[in-house]
């Protein structure tokens, strides 16, 4: 059986494993989501007005290249979907959602326990917003390679690359999660309001989608109400699906490493020194300033510690 959206929390865990996704219902109340999405708004709004916001109206992405294009097309007088970024500094209220323990639990049992944010995000799709192809956000990290040839560099990896050879051997090897990705609903998620749209267990196939193939007998729309939090794996191939209903669909998004991979956010230089003088040592530390491994360390540094800008030593006389 699918998913189902549910508030327990072990079983939301196993749907996670199992499926490569999972949907929690009622992890912001009523009044929670009606801030949150007045305060997106009112961003959204601002951005427009002073001409910075980031708007598109179609998707466009072709095989083995990095990263998606957009384009609006011509006669749109309002762009079908907004992007509203790093949201760390747009508001408390968002950055209350980093330590949020429903997230915190979820995140911890794909990725251990010092997960770091990799971005937060949010996306406002209006109607005629457009379908993204199937494709994994875990794309970067590098396939089991065979001991006996030559390695290819970790660096040359480009998204889109299909590896289709030994698909579905059940004793293949394939590389760990760690990475996933959440949105939560400030609106409801439809099918025709274009709903995620996700290959339930393609998590565990060790391949990126085909992209000369149409997986639509294949893919399911994750749907949930307002103020649910549905967690996917980033192995998980998922696109969002098109809306083709009135209403808008509006979400915040967060994306969660393992602490030893890069953030889509360099958090060290998007920060603002305001935001960074009131985070709290917990939230700094989910941003990236926590030393973990001898990563972001020091010399003299244990993990756990913070990095601090006065324990930097400069060239001295």
């Amino acid at each position: 059986m699918l998913p189902r959206s549910t508030t327990d929390l072990d079983r939301a865990e196993d749907d996670l494993f199992e499926h490569g996704y999972c949907i929690v219902a009622d992890v912001l109340t009523p009044g929670e989501v009606a801030a949150l999405k007045a305060r997106l708004q009112d961003q959204a709004r601002a951005e427009r007005e002073r001409a910075i916001a980031y708007e598109f109206g179609e998707v466009v992405r072709e095989a083995g290249t990095e990263n998606f294009t957009v384009t609006v097309q011509p006669g749109d007088d309002r762009p079908r979907h907004q992007f509203v970024g790093v949201l760390i500094n747009k508001g408390a209220i968002f950055r209350d959602l980093v330590l949020h323990p429903v997230a915190d639990r979820l995140a911890a049992a794909l990725l251990g326990e010092d997960w770091v944010l990799s971005s937060l995000d949010s996306s406002i799709v209006r109607p005629g917003g457009p379908m993204q192809a199937l494709h994994t956000d875990q794309w970067w990290m590098p396939r089991p390679q065979q001991r006996n040839s030559r390695q290819r560099p970790a660096g040359a990896i480009r998204r889109g690359e299909f590896h289709g050879a030994d698909e579905g051997a059940p004793d293949r090897l394939i590389a760990p999660a760690v990475s996933c990705t959440a949105a939560w609903t400030l609106t409801e998620f439809r099918a025709d309001n274009g709903a995620t749209r996700v290959v339930p267990g393609s998590h565990l196939s060790g391949e990126q989608p085909d992209p000369a193939r149409d997986y639509d007998n294949e893919a399911v729309s994750i749907e949930a109400p307002a103020g649910s939090f549905i967690l996917w794996d980033a192995r998980l191939w998922h696109g969002m699906g098109k809306n083709r209903a009135a209403d808008e669909r509006v979400g915040l998004y967060t994306v969660y490493n393992a602490p030893m991979f890069r953030s889509q956010i360099n958090f060290q230089l998007a920060l603002l020194p305001e935001v960074k003088a009131a985070c709290s040592p917990a939230l700094l530390g989910r941003l990236g300033w926590k030393i973990w491994g001898g990563y972001y360390g020091r010399v003299g540094a244990a993990d756990g510690d913070l990095a601090r800008e006065e324990d930097i030593i400069p060239e001295l006389p």
